[in-house]
């Protein structure tokens, strides 16, 4: 059945920006923003049409205003299709969503939504869902495998590479973003831009340099490894702190007026960081979430530290009488 989408938002990583441009690809008139999960309850407020949201997990705290907001726009008589790979907040449930609500813990937003609306794309739109799961390292589910099957592979790495890079030297910039998801919707090579591919060089330049800053700069709390204030990405920061210093999770953390935020990362699954940084940070005025390895949270400026602390004897009785190997 034909569909027509007004607005499309979208969080502003690789996944979230395939997906933004493969919703995009199918409508071309579509408005495109991007939010976040503790910034979605407002950004809603603006939409007065059918909408898609990709990549965006519904926040732990401010949940019923993020639904109020949806049930407006689906009351009005508007269309809601919301993709997305994130868990659950606590006491959400899928029944009561005011609209479509496509989910899966086991596949990028890309992924699920390329075949969401491939009946309105182009079948090789499907690199541009490959890239995407690439980007958050999703690509051996068993959808992807077989997407893969119609490519090499190792052409699709390169263009996902570069386009990698190039999404993480544009920080907060949303109209390079913008700009960007537009271009791939047209299912255009990110090789063949020569913007994109200088800013996959550069920025891949700049994170050497910073992984020999950050190993010399990463302090360690018990089992937590972590960096502040180095106007970096935060999620490659927190990927190699926990690297340099060898520890189960590394969080890489900026401050911002009266609070930090942070990105988490381990490659211990059962650590469930994502369950640990909604309850911590809640707990302490702040908010989490996100997946069991790479998880994000922001909690009062004063109270960062006693996170980490509160962290680690997380992370401590998980691993307590148990042997793990990472």
């Amino acid at each position: 059945m034909k569909i027509n989408i007004d607005w499309v938002m979208a969080h502003g990583d690789s996944d979230g920006i395939c997906s933004a441009a493969i919703a995009l690809s199918a409508f071309r008139d579509a408005r495109l923003f991007f939010s976040h999960p503790v910034g979605l309850a407002t950004d809603l407020r603006q939409v007065d049409g059918n909408l898609l949201v990709v990549d965006i997990a519904l926040p732990s705290k401010d949940l019923q205003e993020v639904i109020g907001e949806l049930r407006r726009i689906s009351d009005a008589g508007n269309k809601i299709i919301y993709i997305d790979h994130h868990p659950y907040p606590p006491n959400f449930s899928p029944e009561d969503f005011p609209g479509e609500f496509i989910h899966s813990l086991n596949a990028s937003a890309s992924e699920l939504t390329f075949f969401r609306l491939r009946s309105h794309l182009d079948p090789h739109m499907s690199r541009v869902a490959i890239y995407g799961a690439i980007g958050d390292y999703l690509d051996r589910t068993y959808n992807m495998e077989r997407l893969l099957e119609f490519w090499d592979k190792r052409f699709l790495y390169l263009e996902s590479g570069l386009l990698v890079q190039a999404i993480e030297s544009m920080g907060r910039n949303h109209d390079a973003k913008r700009e960007l998801a537009r271009y791939l919707s047209e299912n255009n090579l990110p090789s063949a831009d020569e913007k994109i591919v200088k800013r996959a060089i550069s920025e891949t330049i700049v994170e050497e340099d910073m992984r020999k800053v950050i190993e010399a700069e990463a302090k360690v709390v018990g089992n937590i490894a972590y960096v502040i204030d180095l106007k970096w990405s935060l999620g490659k920061s927190a990927i190699y702190a926990r690297a340099a210093k060898n520890v189960m999770v590394g969080v890489g953390a900026e401050s911002r007026k009266d609070f930090v935020d942070m990105s988490l990362r381990t490659p211990i699954e059962r650590l469930e960081l994502n369950k640990a940084v909604i309850e911590i940070a809640g707990r302490m005025g702040g908010s989490g979430g996100g997946h069991a390895k790479a998880a994000g949270a922001r909690v009062p400026r004063e109270r960062f530290k006693e996170f980490l602390e509160e962290l680690n004897s997380a992370i401590v009785n998980k691993t307590r009488n148990k042997t793990v190997e990472y």
